[in-house]
């Protein structure tokens, strides 16, 4: 102040200096300004400045500043003033920031957009003088690569990475791949330089989705899509891209989809239907070997086949397999195999005309098993009245087990012949078993044999029934193309030994030189219980004779060993029973007489040689005198020629 006071004492016309209101400005050491600028654009300095005019020069560019600035001396230097409005310059170009001078010190710190914005505010500061030094402190909102992305997908797998703007999220490919896979992409948190840019990525993150596998690749304007995948998802493709502005470069690739593997088939065949699996070339049709719908598990390429070989194949294969009886058919562009079962050599000779028509250079295998060596029928029934009736051989065509059961009225007949499928000529084993099984429960057992054009039948007959009987209505009914002969059973079983009869189905027990059935009673044996187990032997099967005699007819037997089974635990409980033997009323009635007693005496002796004692039994004939029904009809003749047992308690026989 005393220098002031000097310096103006010493102009000229000056008399009186007067200082007392002149105040000094305080120096300051360090001498710091500081500026903020805030996110809305606006400036707050505050610190020192040397005077109101650099105040005015610092802020006359700023808008709607907030000033708090103090005039102070203590200046570094002349350029300080410079340098602050060199460091407020390029704290404007910061999005938010602040700057501090402090003596020959700039500091700078902030944050920039991008690494290009961040090298134009540097270039700013290039003017600064070499008296002061420099410290930065800036960050970037963004690294400044280009906005990208690329994708890969494979075996439904999205995988990849890129660069996405503010205004799409990666949570983008989750939406429309339908995966949380983690993908790399980083996120800008500002928006894309072009407002196009997330609508075409996720055009094309749509479109690559329709594809089975494909690479999507997005920089900047560049857009390229290449990959595979079914017509109609190629379709798609196109349609969504279709709809990218032409302010981006597009470019696609696609291809038909197709996993690499050879086309070829597998069919399975039962001889009705048809089941198949394998790989099909585009707008192939697959079909049945009988032209009917078929299980198909197989899959179609959406690529067609280079060449026909592979529809000839299939084709002729197909047509091969269903001649087969069962098979397999395996088939590809340059093979046939087929394995499996057929009727007769014959079909093998047919398929060969077939498989001449596959594509050229095909290789074709067989593996066959013929059902039929093509031989003419050849088998054997075997039967025996303990075990049932077995055949074996080959059996023509149209003849099965079941027409030979039918045929001798057994339940089931076992074995498992095979089926001569050439020779279809049944001849006469029908007729023959047909006749045969009138006397099955009369027989041992029984073996009928045929061969090509002649039959042989060769018969054991159970004790006691007449052969020669059997012999002569055989040898009127047969067939004149079947040789038969008949024996008496030569080793009989011992006594007491049982069996089932096949052909009865009834338990028998061996006494006394025959098979009797063996009849049990549930009560007390009397004379009640005696005549209704006869009863019900007799309606099961009356006794026949030879016409005009007094002979048993050979069917009779199995009457007669049942009644036997009956009479002996009768006879033991002293019951006795009376034979009555009855007539129509044809003929002369003394002669009806005599033959209806002869018949009585025929029965009763039959009874004895099955062990019925003598004195348990009489016999007598009734002629036509007691018939149960009107002679006037052949029916009520033939019921009153018959054969009746009558029981009596004990001592109570009438006399004959």
């Amino acid at each position: 102040m005393a220098l002031l006071q000097a310096m103006l004492r010493s102009l000229e016309g000056v008399r009186v200096v007067d200082v007392s209101g002149v105040d000094t400005l305080p120096v300051v050491d360090p001498y710091v300004v500081t500026a903020t600028r805030q996110v809305d654009g606006s400036t707050i300095l505050s610190g020192v400045i040397p005077s109101d005019a650099d105040r005015g020069a610092l802020t006359k560019n700023l808008a709607g500043p907030t000033l708090n600035l103090t005039l102070a001396a203590g200046v570094p230097d002349a350029d300080w003033v410079n340098v602050a409005g060199l460091g407020l310059t390029v704290l404007g170009t910061l999005k938010y920031g602040e700057m501090t001078l402090t003596d020959h010190t700039l500091l700078l710190r902030g944050l920039v957009r991008n690494p290009d914005e961040l090298t134009a505010t540097l270039a700013g500061l290039e003017r600064l003088p070499e008296a002061y030094s420099l410290i930065i402190e800036i960050d970037l909102e963004d690294d400044g690569t280009p906005l990208r992305l690329m994708l890969t997908l494979r075996d439904g797998v999205i995988a990849g990475e890129g660069k996405f703007p503010s205004d799409i999220t990666a949570t983008a490919i989750e939406e429309i791949f339908g995966t949380a896979d983690p993908i790399a992409i980083d996120q800008a948190v500002i928006a894309a330089f072009d407002p196009q840019w997330p609508v075409v990525a996720r055009t094309a993150m749509q479109g690559l989705s329709q594809l089975i596998d494909g690479v999507l690749e997005i920089e900047r304007r560049d857009v390229s899509l290449i990959g595979t995948g079914t017509p109609d998802a190629i379709a798609q493709v196109g349609t969504l891209l279709a709809t990218v502005p032409e302010t981006f470069n597009v470019t696609v690739d696609l291809g038909l989809w197709d996993d690499g593997a050879p086309l070829g088939f597998i069919m399975e065949w039962d001889g009705s239907v048809a089941s198949a699996s394998g790989k099909y070339p585009a707008g192939f049709t697959l079909r049945d070997p009988a032209g009917v719908a078929i299980t198909n598990a197989g899959t179609t390429s959406f690529r067609p086949a280079v060449t026909p070989d592979f529809s000839t194949n299939a084709a002729v294969g197909t047509s091969a397999l269903g001649m087969m009886t069962t098979g397999t058919l395996r088939v590809s562009e340059t093979q046939i195999t087929l394995t499996g079962t057929a009727a007769s050599p014959q079909v093998g000779l047919a398929m060969n005309e077939v498989l001449a028509n596959a594509a050229p250079d095909t290789e074709i295998s067989r593996e066959m098993i013929y059902l039929d060596d093509g031989s003419p029928a050849a088998w054997t029934l075997t039967y025996d009245a303990a075990i049932g009736a077995i055949i074996e051989g080959r059996l023509p065509a149209g003849l099965a087990i079941g027409d030979l059961d039918l045929a001798l009225g057994l339940d089931a007949i076992s074995g498992t012949p095979a089926t001569a499928r050439d020779d279809d000529d049944v001849a006469s084993s029908l007729e023959t078993l047909l006749i045969v099984a009138g006397y099955l429960p009369e027989l041992e057992a029984l073996t009928y044999a045929r061969a090509g054009d002649q039959s042989a039948l060769d018969l054991v007959l159970s004790p006691g029934v007449d052969l020669d009987l059997v012999a002569n209505d055989l040898a009127e009914r047969l067939p004149t193309d079947v040789a038969f002969s008949l024996s008496p059973l030569e080793i009989l079983p011992e006594s007491g030994t049982t069996r089932t009869n096949a052909a009865t189905g009834l338990d028998e027990i061996f006494t006394d030189g025959f098979w009797l059935p063996n009849v049990v009673f549930d009560g007390d044996v009397d004379v009640a219980a005696c005549a209704a187990q006869t009863l019900n032997i007799l309606e099961g099967g009356q006794i026949g004779f030879l016409s005009s005699s007094a002979r048993l007819d050979a069917t009779s037997i199995r009457t007669i060993n049942a009644l036997a089974a009956v009479v002996l635990p009768c006879a033991a409980a002293d019951l006795t029973l009376e034979v009555g033997g009855h007539t129509d009323s044809s003929g002369d009635e003394l002669t009806n007489n005599a033959l209806s007693q002869d018949r009585a005496n025929a029965v009763r002796a039959a009874l004895i040689v099955r062990g019925v004692p003598e004195n348990a039994m009489t016999a007598f004939g009734f002629g036509p005198t007691q018939p149960i029904t009107d002679n006037a009809t052949p029916e009520g003749r033939a019921a009153n020629r018959r054969t009746d047992i009558t029981w009596f308690a004990a001592g109570a026989l009438r006399d004959p």
